[in-house]
């Protein structure tokens, strides 16, 4: 099969990114209606989501190894696929059971779609020596912004199920077609037997460093919780019941597009370690303000308040755009394993962590407000100043 021109690969790469985005976050601004559909209370609600980490945790132990051993297209078709039917049976069901394990499913398939399409991300940067990592999660991220401004604009317009169902497919397709483009570029079964990683492997083989882990699971959690509780909160805590109530999450999501497209203009004046620094406080301190502001501000000056929530979401949307990659890159220079592999690892140190941090929050909300308990991401933020030493020979 004739090869790729890199530049070419690069373009598909971007679309994959793009259309992973698109997807995965097509149902995010219309949580308040899942959640409607189940019947269940905000500290309920965040329980059943954050079981997710189950399926996320299963796959990214063991996916990195079968990346590795058995080549991405593989992996990357059965991710896309498990991704579109669980999409589709989460927003017909009504169903808590149903719910809880297709949740679990969604979240394995995500993780198995995210090693996949990183580990091939960082074959293209090693094969040719420009670093994509930042300029990819760019393109994810901009997928999650039109697909938040359609969800916020479909609100009231086209019933849930009808919307991602047809979405779903849609892209689906356009992955399937995408991958098998790029097949003469993607990454191959190993054929090294030394390299060879076993099931064994998965546990033998599991390493944590302390300052990484320590470092994703703070720069993480903000785009979490901003991808699951703006629009509920937005709509409850601040009364603003139509689409609007996604304009926060847009604003946010574009400024990380935003971060993330242009931070490497910064590169050769800035240290990552004081760019790292910088970043975390700004947005620390941006969402905060915004989350007190809710607090503080009379609740009958409802735009106010929804003006100060798009100017902190920005802000702190730009701060935190490139933390996240940043820490991936710097994991993987650290370790000698496989990309797959280390982003495999990381995730399930980070996925524990969220699954913890996501319950803290949701009932925080249920025993006092969301206002509160969207406090704790700021906080964790403020860690992150700590953890940048890693970054000092970067």
């Amino acid at each position: 099969m004739k090869s790729l021109q890199t530049k070419v690969e690069l373009t598909y790469l971007k679309l994959l990114f793009f259309l992973f985005g698109f997807l995965i976050m097509s149902w995010v601004p219309r949580l308040p209606e899942v959640k409607a559909n189940l019947g269940l209370s905000n500290g309920e609600f965040g329980s059943v989501i954050g079981t997710s980490a189950a399926g996320a945790v299963t796959a990214l132990l063991t996916v990195g190894h079968l990346v590795h051993n058995y080549g991405v297209k593989l992996v990357m078709r059965t991710a896309a696929l498990a991704m579109a039917v669980t999409l589709i049976l989460l927003t017909n069901t009504h169903s808590t059971l149903i719910f809880f394990i297709g949740n679990i499913i969604l979240a394995g398939a995500i993780s198995s779609f995210y090693i996949s399409i990183n580990a091939q991300g960082f074959d293209y940067q090693d094969r040719t020596k420009s670093i994509v990592i930042t300029l990819l999660s760019g393109y994810w991220s901009g997928g999650a912004l039109i697909t938040a401004i359609l969800s916020g604009l479909l609100v009231n317009r086209i019933p849930l199920h009808v919307h991602i169902t047809s979405l779903s497919l849609v892209i689906l397709l356009i992955m399937l077609l995408a991958i098998s483009t790029m097949d003469s570029q993607l990454l191959k079964p190993n054929q090294d037997v030394e390299k060879d990683y076993k099931i064994t492997d998965i546990f033998k083989g599991f390493r944590i460093d302390g300052l990484v882990s320590g470092a994703i699971i703070c720069v993480g959690f903000l785009e979490f919780a901003v991808g699951d509780w703006t629009a509920i909160f937005v709509k409850e805590d601040v009364g603003i019941k139509s689409g609007l109530n996604t304009l926060p999450y847009i604003l946010f999501t574009f400024a990380m597009i935003v971060g993330r497209l242009s931070v490497h203009n910064l590169y050769s004046r800035f240290s990552i370690q004081l760019l790292v620094k910088l970043g975390s406080l700004i947005s620390g301190i941006s969402f905060l303000i915004g989350i007190l502001a809710v607090r503080l501000i009379a609740p009958d000056k409802k735009i106010l308040i929804l003006l100060i929530l798009c100017i902190s979401f920005t802000i702190a949307g730009l701060g935190s755009s490139f933390l996240a990659p940043s820490v991936m890159n710097i994991a993987n220079s650290r370790s000698k394993a496989p990309a797959s592999v280390v982003i495999g690892q990381l995730g399930v140190i980070n996925n524990i962590a969220v699954f913890s941090i996501r319950l803290i929050v949701a009932w925080t909300a249920q025993a006092f407000s969301l206002s509160i308990a969207l406090i704790i991401p700021a906080l964790l933020l403020f860690m992150v100043p700590y953890f940048s030493k890693i970054f000092k020979r970067a």
